[in-house]
């Protein structure tokens, strides 16, 4: 009897292993039905099934079934799976969800149902999903539900902590639609059509900490209560006005996103809070004292919550921040319109380490010690009317700062050794200004202060495009170890500059600088991996770069007619990655370079299709050149030997005419010579 037992086992394990087979390579086990089977997960994406497949190992505890087309889920169709935990049904065409479909699965926690049709019979699909009895991360996004539908699809489902709603087409939020959520951790309801949300709609929700109401229309969020909420994102909305409640709790957020909004003033935070990170760019913020006198300051909003009224006064004009900003780490203000900060506003950010206010209207910025925070590692300033920088040079000011970027400004005059008290400073960008740079001789110019470079060790990028800079044969970066360079757009007469850290630059740009490129040798750079000579005069490529490790390069818009490569082993060739080769008036029959170029599978041209050449003052598209053009540039390049090759027949022709001719007429010319030059002979 034991015996039979036994061949009943062995034999039932080999009908499963019948189900199943291995690939080619005799590592993926794959079923019948196409699900590749890793670890306990059965991947059955954009296999175009129509129902869930029967012949996966009963013990599966993942199945991914996204992008098929299974439009219904009977009762029975997980009976054989009671092991699954996560079942993700994204992009199919589901519409319906029989009655305790989710019975027989009672460890199911994660289901995914986004981009599907179930709000076509969401009543039915409410009553499917009450069986999932342990589900604690539900995903309906992009289903086109209404607030109502969402109602009836969560109700009874408590268990839930994460679940998303974005891209659907909610309009508003009341106090019943997220009713009996009590474990909700996470909630998204991005990208709908959300205008209002009604007081005490989240008050239940004691254990949310994430919420994301991206991309909606909220017009303003007064009366901010959430206290245990530690990240809201409300990025991308109409938000004109952002006021906290004024009470003295302690709020647990974290991180409050109101970018890409209406807002007209810095938000009005909750006094006590643990912010870390405040994203407010793209709004329309400034600050007004100097436009209001005390009095005229106050503003007074009615709140009006069913049918009671309350009035909130508030001192928005004045400039001062309420709310404790200590533990405020990064804050990112850039593309607003504040033309000043007040003396109190950043002092009080001492742990502040990423400030951004780049595109706003500011005309001078403090960076003296104490007024802004000492820990700060990155630093953006750009795109501003900046004409001043205060700072105290005497005293080592930014230890930390890492990132430093003040281009697109008006400055001129700044404190000659300010960059000397940045010791770790990495990326410094002063391009687009006016800057100087101090050489052996002092100042650039008689009229104008110079900033001085020298021996600033730490830093590696620096950027200058654009800066009027007059760069002679002086040390300018004596003691620096430049990795990134950029001094496009700007007047140079020569390279010669770069003797001092030649040796250690990766990347250089020189963009529209000069037509002295030519005589150029870059021997030097040893290091290079990337050059952009791009927008220049070069009429001869410089044929030092052949020699060069690089990586990427540049050369659009000059007036290269061919480049001097003569095979794949040079170091160019054997190295490069990517090169920009177009608007140049090449020679189309001397493009034996461009084949080697595109003979290289590593090479990547990707102007390829705006590459034209020269042919007859006629430029055409290289990588369509007609059969006749490269048929005649053969003719054309023959040169000597095609010369001789011509010659040489029509020289035999003629040689053979005319002996055919004296030949005819040999005794006729022979007789005439004879009676022209007859002589008497002495003997």
């Amino acid at each position: 009897m034991a015996i039979v037992s036994l061949w009943y086992s062995l034999g039932c394990m080999y009908l499963m292993l019948l189900q199943w087979r291995y690939s080619a390579d005799g590592e993926k086990l794959f079923s019948q039905s196409g699900c590749q089977l890793v670890s306990g997960m059965a991947d059955c994406r954009h296999l175009q099934l129509l129902s869930v497949p029967q012949d996966l190992p009963s013990y599966i505890q993942e199945i991914l079934l996204d992008f098929n087309h299974i439009e219904h889920l009977g009762k029975n169709t997980f009976q054989r799976y009671k092991g699954l935990t996560n079942l993700s049904m994204k992009s199919n065409s589901l519409a319906l969800l029989e009655k305790d479909i989710f019975q027989d699965t009672v460890k199911l926690e994660s289901l995914s149902l986004q981009n599907n049709t179930i709000s076509s019979d969401y009543t039915q699909v409410a009553t499917g999903l009450l069986s999932a009895s342990s589900l604690k991360w539900l995903d309906l996004s992009r289903n086109n539900l209404n607030g109502g539908k969402v109602t009836t699809l969560l109700k009874n489902l408590t268990s839930l902590e994460y679940l998303y709603l974005d891209y659907n087409v909610i309009m508003r939020l009341d106090d019943s639609i997220f009713e009996g959520l009590n474990s909700l951790r996470e909630l998204s309801l991005q990208g709908n059509y959300i205008y209002e949300i009604e007081k005490g709609t989240f008050d239940h929700l004691t254990k949310l900490n994430t919420l994301n109401l991206a991309f909606n229309l909220l017009p303003c969020i007064v009366d901010f209560s959430l206290i245990q909420l530690k990240f809201l994102n409300l990025s991308f909305n109409h938000i004109e006005w952002f006021l906290a409640r004024e009470v003295d709790v302690d709020f647990q957020l974290e991180k409050l996103d109101i970018s890409h909004n209406q807002l007209f003033y810095f938000p009005l935070l909750p006094m006590r809070h643990h912010l870390h990170t405040l994203l407010l760019s793209d709004n329309n913020m400034k600050f007004y004292a100097h436009l209001f006198d005390a009095n005229s300051s106050f503003v007074d909003f009615l709140i009006l919550d069913q049918n009671i009224s309350s009035i909130i006064t508030v001192n928005l004009w004045e400039g001062s921040i309420s709310s404790n900003l200590s533990s405020l780490q990064i804050m990112d203000m850039s593309r607003n319109n504040f033309d000043y900060l007040p003396e109190d506003f950043l002092p009080h950010m001492t742990s502040l380490s990423e400030l951004r206010l780049s595109w706003n209207c500011l005309d001078t910025f403090d960076l003296s010690s104490g007024h802004i925070s000492n820990v700060l590692i990155n630093l953006d300033l750009s795109n501003n009317d900046l004409w001043e920088l205060k700072i105290d040079t005497s005293s080592q000011s930014f230890p930390q700062l890492l990132y430093l970027n003040l281009s697109k400004n008006r400055l001129q005059d700044l404190p000659q050794k300010i960059f000397h008290t940045m010791i770790r400073l990495d990326t410094l960008d002063l391009s687009h200004n006016l800057i100087q740079l101090c050489s052996d001789l002092g100042y650039a110019t008689a009229d104008q202060a110079c900033v001085d470079l020298k021996n600033t060790g730490s830093i590696r990028q620096l950027q200058l495009a654009a800066s009027g800079l007059n760069l002679d044969t002086h040390n300018v970066f004596q003691g620096m170890e430049l990795t990134h360079l950029d001094i496009s757009y700007n007047p140079l007469k020569g390279l010669y500059f770069l003797k001092d850290t030649a040796r250690t630059i990766k990347f250089l740009s020189i963009r529209n600088s000069s037509s002295f490129l030519d005589t150029i040798d870059f021997s030097d750079f040893v290091s290079l991996v990337s050059l952009d000579l791009s927008e220049n005069s070069l009429k001869t490529f410089p044929g030092s770069l052949i020699h060069l490790p690089l990586q990427y390069l540049d050369i659009r818009k000059n007036r290269l007619i061919s480049i001097p490569l003569s095979g794949s082993n040079q170091p160019l060739t054997r190295n490069l990655n990517t090169v920009f080769l177009s608007k140049n008036p090449f020679d189309c029959c001397k493009l034996s370079w461009f084949e080697i170029l595109k003979a290289s599978r590593s090479i990547s041209i990707p102007d390829l299709q705006e590459m034209t050449c020269n042919f007859s003052n006629t430029y055409m598209s290289v990588p369509q050149l007609p059969e006749s053009v490269l048929y005649s540039c053969k003719w054309k390049s023959g040169g000597t030997l095609l010369a001789v090759l011509l010659t040489v027949p029509v020289s035999v022709t003629l040689l053979v005419a005319l002996l055919l001719l004296f030949l005819t007429f040999k005794q006729p010319i022979l007789k005439m010579f004879k009676r022209r030059f007859r002589m008497s002979s002495q003997y």
